[in-house]
């Protein structure tokens, strides 16, 4: 389904998302112009996590999740699993510095699949139901308050 204009933007933000992710999980391919060993995914996760992880996060709980709970209490249940699941990835990759060299590998691939299967989470189902139950005013409402955030 194509997605709605108020949620395409974070949508378009899921890609890089999805690229970390694939990058963390072990025997992950070489990425172009991206970190290939296992301090460097470190590294890289870290920064991703302020750079972009913290701000989507909080575009998605300030705007979708906070319609979503307004809309139905089955949308509300949805995205306050979700946001749980924010708050997972942060203590995951809050807890790599600390990592020994021995699990970091196991620690990174962890971090990686819980992101993926999050992003799929939210694209394949939860976007996917408020597009189908939310009425185009409310998700006008939610494009609205999406682009305030986003400026």
């Amino acid at each position: 389904m194509k997605r709605h204009e108020s949620l395409a933007p974070i949508s378009r933000q899921h890609h890089g998302g999805l690229l970390t992710a694939r990058l963390l999980q072990l025997n992950a391919p070489p990425y172009k112009g991206m970190p290939t060993t296992t301090e460097g995914k470190r590294a890289y996760v870290l920064q991703f996590l302020e750079e972009h992880l913290r701000p989507h996060f909080k575009l998605e709980e300030e705007t979708v999740f906070k319609t979503a709970k307004a809309a139905a209490p089955h949308l509300g249940e949805q995205a306050e699993a979700l946001e749980a699941e924010h708050r997972q990835l942060e203590q995951l990759i809050l807890a790599l510095p600390a990592a020994m060299e021995a699990t970091l590998p196991a620690q990174l691939d962890e971090t990686g699949r819980l992101l993926e299967k999050h992003i799929r989470t939210e694209e394949r189902i939860f976007f996917e139901m408020l597009q189908e139950e939310l009425p185009e005013a409310t998700l006008q409402l939610l494009k609205e308050q999406v682009e305030q955030h986003l400026l």
